[in-house]
């Protein structure tokens, strides 16, 4: 509301010269909100000049309905009562002076247009005993027929106009698109100027000509590599879903024998067959009479209070009269043996559990006809999100089972490796405490192994007598230091033997092994 007022008041000081801002304006007394609306319409052309202490409030207040008439103005919803409008304005009331000014400012060009054809297009108001003389008749004439010729000419300049503004855009446009074609021109001869300096330019342009064929071409293939792409996503799509829907025709008919799907056959057979000769006919017949009944009584006529007091005397008669004969009935039965009763009394009531079951079995099947249509569009709308085929039922328990014996191998293992790994770092670092203790054992063991690799020959007889030595005992302590290098060496080949294979088969486990991991989280998100 502020807006509006802030834009009225600026349009306002253009408009009349005048110098007011908010607070001014707000608080000017009715009789000069009056006279600002009445300038107002003056000058936009809706109004003379007229000073509203001096006229008539009468008098102003027809003047000013006329002003709002002429510009085709009409009151906010809100305001239903015409006279309480009327007396609001003689009254200069701000809810409805500033709302109108407001209106007439957004909407300028309307406004001015329609005061200058109200000027000529709005009828005089003449009695009619005086258009019953000859003379004015026969102005009244001339005068409908001058407005008629204004209405043709002012349509004729509004199209002139219309035509006018098209054509200057029109010429814009034509003024504009020459200017572009010079300057192509201008750089065609620049172009060809370059151009024709240039050596063999034939066979240049033979070449970019074809280079330009060949990338449209590598184009259309690129576009045609981009569908196919796609084509085969769907179709590999179709192919999971196909497959699943296999997998899991395959699990429904596990275990299945030709006696079982007879029996199947046979017992739904019996349950369409129920349904088909029995359960179908009676509601068949039921809703036959309803829309009988509901004929009926759309073919009688209105009903009146005093019909239906008969009705309902005829009902309570009726219900009398079935009291008494079912009491007459039970004397009857209560006096004579009737051995048939219990037989009678368990029909009807196997009639109507079979009734109750083949409704509850009708119901169960729409339920379920319901769910499957759910799951399918879940099913579509989760394939279209994710873009892969989800595991369940059978399948993620299978998948689960196969990723936690995968999962113990691995363990297994990864605890196996540990330990060889634990056994060669002691090896190897008994053996270097050994070297550092006696210096000499690093020529003994390049020595011995030498040996072992059969390119000295003597093996360890020779090794052994080379290593005694003038006294005995060191001779024989580097005999035994000897054997127990061999021992661990021979230790350490045969724990590496063993160890590569199992790397090397740990290696695509544990890549498995992050694979399955991130597949797994992924299908807990």
């Amino acid at each position: 509301m502020t807006e509006d007022l802030k834009l009225t008041v600026v349009e306002l000081n253009k408009l009349l010269e005048t110098d007011y801002n908010l607070i001014t304006f707000d608080s000017l007394s009715p009789e000069s909100l009056l006279q600002v609306l009445v300038d107002v319409f003056h000058a936009f052309g809706a109004l003379d000049k007229l000073d509203v202490r001096e006229a008539d409030p009468e008098e102003t207040n027809a003047l000013v309905m006329e002003a709002l008439r002429k510009v085709q103005y009409r009151p906010a919803e809100d305001i239903d009562d015409p006279g309480a409008f009327r007396r609001g304005m003689v009254r200069g009331e701000k809810r409805l002076i500033h709302p109108i000014l407001w209106w007439m400012f957004e909407h300028r060009e309307r406004v001015k247009k329609a005061a200058y054809l109200a000027r000529f297009l709005i009828p005089l108001d003449l009695p009619p005993e005086a258009l019953a003389m000859p003379e004015l008749g026969t102005l009244w004439a001339q005068y409908q027929e001058t407005m008629n010729g204004f209405k043709e000419a002012h349509r004729a300049y509004e199209q002139s106009v219309h035509e006018g503004t098209q054509t200057r855009e029109l010429r814009n446009d034509i003024s504009a698109i020459e200017t572009e074609i010079e300057n192509v021109k201008k750089r065609i001869e620049r172009t060809q100027g370059r151009l024709d300096k240039v050596p063999q330019q034939e066979l240049l342009l033979e070449a970019a000509n074809a280079l330009r064929i060949e990338k449209e071409r590598q184009k259309e293939l690129l576009q045609q590599i981009d569908e196919q792409r796609q084509d085969l996503s769907r179709a590999s799509l179709v192919h999971d879903r196909l497959q699943k829907e296999l997998h899991n025709a395959k699990l429904s008919v596990q275990g299945a024998t030709p006696r079982n799907l007879m029996d199947g056959l046979v017992e739904e057979t019996q349950v369409l067959e129920f349904m088909v000769q029995q359960k179908l006919p009676q509601e068949l017949q039921q809703r036959q009479s309803e829309v009988q009944t509901l004929q009926e009584v759309i073919d009688e006529p209105n009903i009146t209070r005093a019909d239906l007091q008969e009705l309902q005397q005829r009902i309570d008669e009726l219900t009398r009269d079935i009291q008494r004969m079912v009491e007459g009935r039970m004397a009857d039965h209560s006096t004579q043996s009737d051995t048939l009763g219990p037989f009678r009394q368990q029909a009807a009531m196997v009639a109507r559990n079979k009734e109750a079951a083949a409704e509850q079995l009708d119901q169960t099947t729409k339920e379920l006809r319901e769910v499957e249509r759910q799951l399918q569009d879940r099913q579509r709308h989760l394939q279209d999100t994710v873009g892969e085929v989800i595991l369940r039922g059978e399948e993620l328990k299978q998948f689960v089972s196969t990723l936690r014996a995968k999962s113990n191998v691995y363990k297994q293992q990864r605890a196996e490796l540990a330990a060889v790994k634990a056994e060669v770092s002691d090896l190897t670092q008994t053996l270097e405490n050994l070297k550092s203790q006696d210096p000499s054992l690093s020529g003994a063991l390049s020595q011995l192994a030498a040996d072992e690799d059969g390119t000295v020959p003597g093996g360890k007889e020779d090794s052994a007598s080379r290593a005694e030595s003038p006294t005995g005992g060191g001779a024989r302590g580097m005999t035994e230091l000897a054997r127990l290098v061999d021992g661990l060496q021979r230790a350490v080949g045969a724990a590496r033997e063993r160890v590569t294979p199992l790397s090397q088969q740990l290696r695509p486990l544990r890549e498995r092994v992050i694979e399955l991991k991130d597949e797994m989280d992924s299908k807990k998100q």
